[in-house]
């Protein structure tokens, strides 16, 4: 038994080498088509229209104390007394994705700050950071705003930063962490994603880097070759080519012609750098975080929020996070709440639960 299970991992880890070898070349191939867009090309008619509110190519920025640059948005309300809510986007993404947020944002008196993380949009790519760092880019943040009192809200692939920030950031600033259909810790494994995702998540980010760039570098979003109408027609028609093979609440969300303008967007931002640092967030997010969620402080709230059909962040993943964060507070604890909704999607829990995680939010702030 213990020779057969050898010699399937010697035969993957051979075919896991003819497959980084092949990458390599196609890899040379499109970093030299990444490195030569300089910006993407830019026809603003194509996005005009939209009712989202599109950030500006040149965001707000914050100077870090070891120099990188943090580059951010606001939305949502402009009172003054309103409370500030730290958006931490998913993978691939970029402060873009807190526009969805902007009018429940207002309807709830929320400030919504998104930052972007090391490597996307402008803030500075760093080669050494980790989730518990990027939460202290967060605190710097939070700081340069003034905000004395906050809360983070992670969203997908936000969770483990969401986790990172519950775990670091002070007592007496942070007051609630939200995580909407987002990952945990990556031992909570990824069965139960779709077919594809479970294999870049379990194997290719690890193995394969290589390669899964230069597949998603396909997509008409990663295309800053082509202008921002190419883009469009190329994300229509790929929608329609998947249409009948999604969820029917997510063919209604990503069919919306606006949302797309919004991914279109976000493209820009998570691909204005180039591959290799949206490929390093997925591989923090898919190695050990660097600490255990049930170190986490027993005083703080945190909402959990997911959907029993989500098939790109199992349901597994909330339960396991909510385990752990009472493991050593007792068997329940009012301070934790886990929700799950029926038959709601990864797009679904989002977009059509807005209002409510910003209202359960504030109610706690």
């Amino acid at each position: 038994m213990a020779f057969v299970v050898s010699s399937i991992f010697a035969i993957l880890d051979i075919v896991v080498t003819l497959v980084a070898t092949l990458a390599t070349h196609v890899t040379e191939f499109a970093t030299r088509s990444v490195t030569a867009r300089a910006a993407p090309i830019v026809d603003d008619a194509t996005l005009s229209t939209c009712r989202h509110r599109l950030d500006s190519t040149e965001p707000l920025t914050l100077t870090l104390p070891d120099a990188r640059v943090l580059s951010y948005a606001l939305f949502g309300s402009t009172n003054p007394a309103a409370k500030t809510v730290f958006f931490l986007h998913g993978w691939p993404g970029s402060r873009i994705e807190a526009t969805y947020l902007h009018e429940a944002a207002k309807a709830n008196n929320l400030r919504v700050v998104a930052a972007d993380r090391p490597g996307i949009g402008k803030s500075t790519a760093d080669p050494n950071r980790t989730l518990l760092s990027h939460a202290g880019d967060i605190r710097q943040l939070a700081q340069h705003l003034h905000a004395d009192e906050y809360g983070i809200l992670g969203v997908s692939g936000g969770g483990p930063y969401a986790l990172a920030c519950a775990r670091a950031l002070p007592a007496d600033k942070l007051k609630v962490v939200a995580i909407v259909c987002g990952l945990g810790p990556a031992d909570i494994g990824y069965w139960g994603m779709y077919i594809m995702n479970y294999l870049g998540w379990t194997y290719a980010s690890r193995y394969t880097p290589r390669f899964l760039g230069w597949w998603f570098n396909r997509e008409a979003t990663a295309r800053l070759d082509r202008s921002r109408k190419e883009r469009m027609d190329m994300l229509i028609k790929s929608f329609e080519n998947a249409q009948a093979t999604l969820p029917p609440k997510d063919a209604r969300i990503f069919g919306d012609a606006d949302v797309m303008k919004v991914q279109i967007r976000t493209g820009e931002e998570v691909h204005a750098q180039g591959t290799q640092f949206w490929l390093q967030d997925m591989k923090l997010l898919a190695s050990d975080p660097g600490f255990d969620v049930a170190d986490i402080r027993s005083d703080l709230t945190v909402q959990l929020l997911y959907g029993n059909a989500d098939r790109n962040v199992p349901l597994k993943h909330g339960n396991e996070i909510a385990r752990r964060l009472v493991s050593r507070r007792g068997e329940t604890d009012e301070r934790v709440s886990m929700k799950v909704k029926e038959n709601e999607t990864h797009a679904s829990i989002f977009f059509d639960y807005r209002d409510d995680f910003l209202r359960d939010m504030a109610a706690v702030m």
